[in-house]
């Protein structure tokens, strides 16, 4: 393609953004190089027999009302002018058939290649019925349900709960799934008519309690637990189908409900389900008729164009085994009153299992499939009865969550600092909801949030929703995507759906990561905020590494801290990842905590002897979680930890408050890289001893330190504080006096002028001091008087008036000051005074010294510019030297081979503040 004239044609009329897109290079998508980040319309797709298709959808064509079923057309990407656009291709799928390996092979109905036949079909066809109708072909059974390309999420079981094994009245329903990841098992559990479930009770098959889980009060419309450190002879109990449960209520705390627990590969690959249930049994006499209940689980087919279905059936089948005849099943899809899709086949009579495949289900099925509007019946030909229920998704107590990365973002990694934290719900109506939270940018603009689909080209992409519209400028993203495909559920449900994040900077991707389950957690509530997120702009300097995290924590009744960590772009097995937790003192960082190792990607335990002191930091934000590596060791991700120090439980499976996150409390102050709550005061780290912060609504004011008038003339300054103290006799017995307001212990015979934030800091007409037995006494100062007519405070921050000093009567000398001229042509900047001809780099609190811009001073004007590398591409070896912002070939020496050698530092010619603040006010 002809390079220059796509510049021509994408970036006409903006040379700027052309020369900026241009050093980026042009990238490859789908067979066509493109620079820049394509739009992509919400309503792009193909039409095509006046229907409508979504990019990268396939379909057979239809051709006078008959299914060409060796064609497959499929809507293909396409860049035209930076436009994405759809282009429709139907090629040939017949050379792609593969040699059957059988003698006598066929080709049945709907298929284009043949296969080896199997068992006799025995359909009860619906010919004629105005309705979609699909043959059950028992070779396709389990065709979806062998795709491998899912996560693994441990082994999988289900059950189904109904009266018929406790003999009770209830009408209820209830189904179970089951999850066993090492020695844990979660389980989730919804129901039909079944009031205030009050215990589940798991059982041996000699009615023998093995474990119980007691209900507290629930709010949703499932029930989540987790039997930890399961036994081995449970374990093989479990795995032997020799495991029941019941459900208890209050109405029937005898058990309302009783199933066995078995295992089916279908269950590790659901991602809709049903809970079937009877008609009502409003007569006597039909009430054994109508079976008792069921469950089917459902997966998507690889196109998306159909559903596989197993049915676990109750009541309804093997009740006409004894007749010795198999039984014809019908199933039907209804939207409400209308019939959407009917099949019939025949089923062993000695079996619960009911199998189907659903094969190519019109466009609107599987939108209202979607959306939780089908419902499914299940009838036995020519019997009274059926059961009934709403398909919806699959539903979990596991969190699905996402640490987006530098390191997996498309195209090249990035290590920039930057991370992100997505978590994803999806309701029983299909919608799916979304928390997408971003840091570390700096001065990058979010331009694109999208959900990906996982693709086995990695030069195509294939998005899913842009959730741009609910981002808010400041980080974070939240919203709704009401418009899912069936496909695009199954992908989130089994770890195939990406979250990626593009800037201005990096307009494919600067992060990116994968959806993954959590597991239930009964202590820590994921839902109620964000976690803390972990990167490398959290320290200082900032670490520019790909490597991304985010962590919960919670305190349980018994005080224990609970924490889960997920990290992203570590190899743990090369870096050695290893978590730890610590705190700021005096803005130093102190690692005093070891968390659990990894496994995987994931470090999870919990803390029992949690030091008091430290639970006190982590209620005051102090405290921080890292992550070291062998490249990293004093750390190479980190986030702040803000806990309240409550213990009393605040939710019903007894956690306490979760992690706050203030990164979007509106009262929180930023400062030096931590979030503050407000109210809260510190130290700050560019002055920890002689300068008091407090976080005011938001705003942060920082106060010098006040010293009281000493009165000794041999008065010096201790290690470790800001004022002068005079001499004097101490005993390690003495006590100290605690000053709330600046958080600082003094010792007996101290004094020091009070801190109240609330009132605008210092006190400077009041001084405390110390007395034996820690007794903190304070008072007024006593100004003296003054003779002159027109007193006046030297400085705001004085307490007394002082008589003015008298105006010089000779004018100075030139060599007490700057001349005139000199004074005309410097420049002043951020309150520092520069001669004509200086260049220095700017310091900015908080983020120090800005090593790559350059200010010059030139006749009064100041001008400011970025810092220009020089090409280094014939070095063999390139060091960076501190302070510097260019890399340099490693055998020049210092101050060669960068243009910003020659620049000064801006904090070099700061005047010192120490001594003047040390000087005890008036």
């Amino acid at each position: 393609m002809d390079s220059p004239k796509r510049f021509q044609l994408i970036f006409k009329g903006s040379v700027i953004q052309a020369l900026f897109l241009a050093l980026l290079g042009p990238r490859y998508v789908n067979g066509e190089y493109f620079v820049g980040f394509p739009f992509i319309s919400k309503d792009t797709g193909c039409t095509f027999g006046g229907e409508f298709f979504d990019l990268e959808e396939t379909w057979h064509p239809y051709l006078g009302g008959t299914e060409l079923v060796c064609h497959l057309c499929e809507c293909v990407p396409v860049v035209e002018d930076g436009i994405v656009t759809g282009r429709v291709q139907c090629p040939n799928i017949r050379d792609t058939c593969k040699d059957p390996e059988c003698d006598n092979p066929v080709r049945r109905e709907g298929d284009c290649c043949k296969t080896c036949p199997t068992q006799p079909e025995r359909s009860g066809g619906s010919e004629g019925s105005r309705h979609v109708s699909d043959p059950q072909h028992p070779s396709d059974a389990g065709r979806y349900l062998d795709e491998g390309d899912v996560s693994d999420h441990g082994q999988s079981w289900a059950a189904l709960l109904t009266q018929r094994l406790v003999g009770s009245d209830s009408l209820g329903v209830a189904r179970m799934s089951f999850q066993l990841i090492e020695d844990s098992l979660y389980f989730t559990l919804t129901y039909a008519r079944i009031k205030r479930p009050s215990a589940i009770i798991f059982m041996d098959v000699m009615n023998e309690t093995i474990y119980s889980h007691v209900v507290v009060d629930h709010k949703t419309d499932k029930i989540c637990g987790v039997w930890t450190n399961l036994r081995g002879d449970h374990l093989q109990k479990l795995q032997t189908n020799q495991m029941f449960v019941t459900v208890l209520s209050k109405p029937r705390p005898e058990g309302d409900v009783k199933g066995r627990i078995v295992s089916h590969r279908a269950f590790a690959l659901e991602s809709f389900s049903t809970i079937m249930i009877a008609a009502r049994r409003n007569k006597p006499e039909t009430s054994s008729l109508l079976g008792n209940g069921g469950i089917v689980s459902m997966t998507v087919s690889p196109d998306g164009s159909g559903i596989e279905l197993i049915a676990l059936l109750d009541g309804l089948i093997e009740r006409r085994a004894a007749r010795g005849r198999d039984v014809n099943v019908t199933l039907e899809l209804r939207k409400k009153s209308e019939l959407l899709y009917t099949l019939t086949t025949a089923i062993d009579g000695e079996s619960r299992l009911f199998v189907a495949a659903l094969r190519k289900l019109p466009r609107s099925v599987r939108k209202w499939f979607a959306r939780g509007q089908i419902f499914i019946k299940i009838s036995v030909s020519g019997e009274p009865g059926h059961l009934s229920g709403l398909i919806t998704p699959f539903a979990t107590c596991n969190t699905f969550h996402a640490v987006l990365s530098g390191s997996e973002a498309l195209g090249r990694p990035k290590a920039l600092g930057a991370t992100g934290s997505a978590i994803l719900t999806i309701g029983p109506d299909g919608i799916i909801g979304y928390k997408v939270l971003v840091s570390g940018l700096r001065n990058r603009k979010v331009r694109a949030i999208t959900l990906e689909a996982s693709t086995r080209n990695s030069h195509r992409r294939k998005i899913i929703a842009d959730i741009l519209d609910g981002y808010d400028g400041n980080g974070l993203a939240q919203g709704v995507y009401s418009k899912p495909k069936p496909k695009d559920i199954q992908l989130i449900l089994h770890g195939r759906v990406y979250v990626n994040i593009a800037t201005n900077q990096h307009i494919e991707s600067e992060v990116r990561g994968q959806v993954k389950q959590l597991p239930y957690n009964p202590v820590i509530d994921r839902e109620t905020e964000l976690p803390i997120q972990l990167s490398g702009a959290s320290f200082s300097p900032p670490i520019a590494t790909g490597a991304a995290g985010h962590a919960w924590m919670a305190y349980d009744q018994d005080c224990r801290l609970h924490y889960e960590i997920a990290v992203s772009g570590l190899d743990n097995e090369e870096t050695r990842a290893y978590a730890r937790m610590g705190y700021y003192n005096a803005g130093s960082a102190q690692v005093s905590l070891a968390l659990d190792a990894f496994h995987g990607d994931m470090s999870s335990g919990v803390v029992d002897d949690l030091d008091e002191s430290f639970a006190d930091r982590i209620h005051e934000g102090v405290a921080f979680v890292q992550i070291s590596t062998k490249a990293h060791t004093t750390g190479e991700i980190r986030g702040q930890v803000l806990i309240p120090s409550q213990c009393q439980p605040t939710t019903g499976d007894g956690g306490s408050p979760i992690t706050r996150n203030l990164e979007h409390d509106v009262t929180a102050c930023h400062f030096e890289g931590l979030f503050r709550a407000s109210g809260s005061q510190w130290q700050p780290n560019f002055d920890p001893l002689c300068t008091t912060c407090h976080c005011n609504n938001g705003a942060t004011i920082c106060d010098p330190v006040m010293c009281p008038e000493v009165t000794c003339e041999d008065a010096t300054i201790l290690p470790g504080e800001c004022c002068l103290t005079c001499p004097k006799d101490i005993s390690e017995a003495d006590e100290l006096c605690y000053s709330e307001g600046d958080d600082i212990s003094h010792r007996v015979g101290d004094t020091w002028h009070p801190y109240f934030p609330l009132m605008g800091g210092y006190m400077p007409c009041a001084v405390c001091e110390c007395k034996p037995g820690a007794i903190t006494t304070c008072s007024r100062v006593t100004c003296p008087e003054v003779t002159c007519a027109n007193p006046r405070r030297a400085s705001p921050g004085d307490c007394c008036k002082t008589c003015p000093e008298p105006e010089p009567t000779t004018p100075p000398t030139e060599e007490l000051g700057i001349q005139a001229d000199e004074v005309e042509r410097g420049c002043t900047v951020n309150g520092q005074f520069h001669f004509h001809g200086d260049k220095w780099h700017p310091y900015i609190i908080p983020l120090g010294i800005e090593s790559c811009i350059a200010c010059d001073c030139d006749n009064g004007s100041t001008s400011c510019t970025a810092i220009v590398c020089q090409d280094l591409s014939s070095c063999s070896k390139k060091i960076k030297r501190k302070g510097r912002c260019c890399e340099i070939c490693a055998d020049e020496p210092l101050g060669m081979g960068s243009s910003d050698s020659s620049v000064s530092s801006a904090r070099d010619s700061l005047p010192s503040i120490e001594e003047e603040r040390r000087k005890p006010k008036s």
